[in-house]
């Protein structure tokens, strides 16, 4: 019994590491991956005619992207062995699907997010895959492992959640600010973005899969 409290002391230990430099550059990595400040213009594009507050959206959807860093934050790697699958097949489907809401988009016509609810659209494509995209997803695993610590990922995912709230929850002043027909005109760029968005997701997932592309 000794022996094996003596072996766990280790494990809670790499676990509970934390290094304030770590703890910094992991933070600064995710912050630049979520890029939540880069999220306001679509946040603002796919919610344009959905029902429901957009205060409510961005808690929804802060809270599910938050969970689901924290899932693979600490069973990342189990979680795709089970499925037998890899970061690069959560890329392709993921970009695919976000290709189609832009696309709909982009020809105007009444698309799969008008009339949803807070908690339809804060889901997808919201919280999966901008805000937990592929790119989230793969670096929370990461900064999981040494030198760095799940302990530290979860501090670093959690003080991340605040920021996209915080940015996102000022996405309302933009809108007043450029008016009806300005967001009209910037739900049109704004479906450019995904669409580059959804095919920059693909193209990494291929070179992933299939190195010699």
């Amino acid at each position: 019994m000794q022996a094996a409290a003596r072996e766990a002391v280790p494990g809670l230990a790499a676990f509970f590491a934390f290094d304030i430099a770590l703890f910094l550059e992991a933070f600064v990595l995710l912050f630049a991956v979520i890029d939540a400040v880069g999220t306001v213009p679509i946040f603002i594009g796919l919610t344009e005619g959905v029902a429901g507050s957009r205060k409510t959206i961005v808690e929804h959807a802060v809270l599910i992207s938050t969970a689901i860093l924290v899932l693979f934050a600490l069973f990342g790697w189990l979680i795709f062995d089970i499925f037998g699958i890899n970061i690069n097949d959560f890329r392709v489907g993921g970009g695919i699907i976000l290709f189609i809401v832009a696309v709909d988009h982009l020809r105007g016509e009444e698309d799969r997010t008008r009339g949803l609810a807070p908690s339809d659209i804060a889901a997808f494509p919201l919280a999966t895959p901008l805000l937990a995209g592929p790119g989230a997803i793969s670096t929370v695993i990461i900064i999981s492992s040494p030198p760095y610590s799940p302990f530290l990922a979860l501090l670093v995912v959690g003080c991340n959640a605040v920021v996209a709230y915080l940015v996102l929850s000022s996405s309302e002043w933009v809108r007043k600010f450029i008016g009806q027909n300005g967001t009209v005109a910037l739900s049109r760029i704004t479906a450019l973005l995904i669409a580059a968005l959804a095919v920059s997701f693909v193209a990494e997932g291929l070179k992933g899969l299939f190195p010699l592309l």
